[in-house]
C-alpha cells in the first residue's frame, strides 16, 4: 500500500469524522504535533541522550576490531609477495572471520540498541497518550487529532495549518515535564 493511498484514505476518514461530529451540539477539536511533543519532553530527551551514549559505545567497541581488520589487510598487502600460496590463504581467512566478527557485533549491537530504544521509548509514549485521553475527557474534547501522519520511516503532515486556539502540543509538553520535573523538586527539598 503506498503512502499516497494511506494519506488519502486517512483524511477522508478524517472528514467523515469531522463532518459527523460537526452535527452535535459542541464539537472541541484539538490537534497535537506528537514528535514536537516527543522532542519537547525531558524524559524522552534523557532517554535519546542514553540511547546516543550506548550507541557512541558500541561504535567504541567496533573501531578496536575495524583497526585491527585493516591492518590485516595492510600487513597481507605488504607482505603477500613474500609469502606462500597457504600463508597468504590463511591472512585472507583470519582477515574474513575478523569481517564477519565485526558484522557479528554490528548487528547484535544495533538490535540491543533497538531493544533499549523500544524499552526507553514505549513507557513514554503511553505517558503521552493516557495525558491527552486525560486531556480530551476532562475537558470535553470531540476529537484529537495528531498533526502528522507517521506510516514506517516517513512523517507526512496531515494538518498543513492549525490555529493556536486547536494545539494543545505546548500544554502537554508542559504537563508532562512539570509532573516529571515535580520527583525531582520533591527530593532537592527534602
Amino acid at each position: 500500500m503506498s503512502v499516497r493511498k494511506v494519506l488519502n484514505g486517512s483524511l477522508c476518514l478524517l472528514v467523515l469524522v469531522v463532518a459527523s461530529f460537526a452535527s452535535a451540539q459542541e464539537f472541541r477539536l484539538g490537534v497535537i504535533d506528537t514528535q514536537r511533543v516527543i522532542e519537547g519532553y525531558e524524559k524522552a530527551k534523557e532517554a535519546d541522550t542514553e540511547l546516543k551514549t550506548l550507541e557512541e559505545r558500541l561504535k567504541n567497541r567496533l573501531k578496536g576490531l575495524e583497526d585491527e581488520i585493516v591492518t590485516l589487510e595492510e600487513r597481507l598487502t605488504k607482505q603477500e609477495l613474500f609469502l606462500d600460496d597457504d600463508a597468504v590463504r590463511s591472512a585472507r581467512q583470519d582477515i574474513r572471520t575478523k569481517q564477519e566478527e565485526y558484522q557479528q557485533r554490528l548487528q547484535n549491537g544495533q538490535q540491543a540498541l533497538i531493544e533499549k530504544q523500544k524499552e526507553l521509548l514505549e513507557p513514554i509514549i503511553e505517558e503521552v497518550k493516557a495525558l491527552i485521553e486525560e486531556i480530551g475527557e476532562s475537558e470535553n474534547y470531540s476529537l484529537i487529532l495528531d498533526q502528522r501522519l507517521t506510516v514506517g520511516a516517513y512523517s507526512i503532515p496531515v494538518a498543513l495549518y492549525v490555529s493556536s486556539k486547536y494545539d494543545l502540543t505546548d500544554r502537554i509538553i508542559k504537563k508532562l515535564n512539570d509532573k516529571y520535573n515535580k520527583p525531582a523538586k520533591e527530593t532537592e527539598k527534602q
